[in-house]
């Protein structure tokens, strides 16, 4: 049984597995350090933030 679906999982695409995805900044396409929530990278969020247009967000400063 386990041969039957192993010769399965080679006829797909490496591409095809989920493992392999990886999140992207929609704007920069960096794949790393993304926020998923907003779905941008940390340096975009950081520039954003401090810029304002980020609804509900600001930089803390006490």
């Amino acid at each position: 049984m386990w041969d039957k679906h192993r010769s399965k999982l080679s006829k797909l695409p490496r591409k095809s597995f989920f493992a392999r995805v990886r999140n992207r900044c929609i704007y920069t396409g960096r794949p790393r350090s993304v926020y998923e929530f907003f779905q941008i990278s940390r340096i975009l969020f950081h520039g954003l933030a401090s810029q304002g247009p980020l609804m509900g967000i600001k930089k803390s400063s006490w």
